[in-house]
């Protein structure tokens, strides 16, 4: 199943601090951030979990797929040593 990074809005700090607790979300504390209607923070989540968050009264916007960007990203990683000339000695 996909990760997600999601951004994740609630009613009090309290009801974040529920995200980790009794939800086990995965988030970027460093993120944390007070907003007029309550508060806001980045993580990672599943389908299903982002389907529980919205059943108990978060806010949940979901963004990209974590692990096909990640697949992607790898995609650019070169291959082999580039290290070695083509005769296969250390430059």
């Amino acid at each position: 199943m996909p990760n997600y990074h999601v951004t994740i809005h609630g009613a009090d700090r309290e009801a974040m601090a529920d995200l980790v607790r009794a939800h086990h979300v995965r988030v970027y504390g460093q993120t944390l951030t007070e907003e007029d209607t309550g508060y806001r923070v980045s993580g990672l989540a599943d389908e299903d979990t982002i389907k529980q968050l919205q059943g108990a009264g978060y806010r949940v916007e979901q963004h990209e797929d974590v692990d096909e960007a990640a697949q992607d990203s790898l995609r650019h990683v070169g291959q082999g040593n580039r290290f070695l000339n083509q005769a296969g000695d250390l430059r």
